[in-house]
């Protein structure tokens, strides 16, 4: 599931929530590192940095050519190479599964606020990352991997849960996208 797009054309009725998760987490300094691994054109974080005095500086990553992109190619490869611990915040606003990068970020032991978005898309399959933490292991997928598609949402909360030891999640529903929110400590 690697090969996720960057949605740019957001549904107007979920930019809100978007950027009310993002505010609802700031980190309480004056200046704040964003890693924004899926920027797309930038829309939330402009939108965050108008509304809050806090100085947000942001390294913005696309597969994409759009302006204000720093770094242009895959996201998991700038992931697994740059210094996380730089950053107050990690934004996995994702067309699709975050559960690859997310996976990184375990790997990495980062702590700070992640925001996600998760879709279930490809007649609803699931990672397998995500999967194998629930206790299904490759054969059992390779099988029959749609499966174990049902309850997806609980099955990603559950791999942070593992991953990180998250018991707080904000969380926006709408129209089968999930938009939510975490610190990592």
């Amino acid at each position: 599931m690697n090969n996720q797009a960057t949605k740019t054309n957001n549904d107007p009725r979920n930019i809100e929530a978007k950027i009310l998760l993002r505010l609802n987490l700031l980190p309480n300094k004056n200046e704040i590192k964003v890693l924004d691994a899926f920027s797309g054109e930038g829309i939330l974080w402009n939108e965050v940095k108008k509304r809050t005095s806090q100085k947000i500086s942001i390294l913005s990553i696309d597969k994409n050519d759009y302006k204000k992109v720093n770094l242009k190619g895959d996201n998991l490869k700038f992931l697994k190479g740059l210094n996380l611990s730089k950053y107050d915040i990690i934004d996995l606003d994702s067309w699709g599964s975050p559960s690859s990068q997310l996976q990184i970020l375990a790997n990495k032991n980062y702590k700070g606020v992640v925001h996600c978005t998760f879709i279930q898309t490809m007649q609803g399959r699931i990672s397998n990352n995500i999967l194998e933490t629930y206790g299904y292991n490759k054969n059992m997928i390779k099988k029959c991997p749609t499966l174990f598609c049902k309850n997806a949402l609980l099955k990603i909360m559950y791999f942070i849960y593992v991953k990180f030891g998250v018991t707080k999640i904000f969380l926006y529903q709408c129209n089968m996208k999930n938009y939510f929110s975490f610190q990592i400590d």
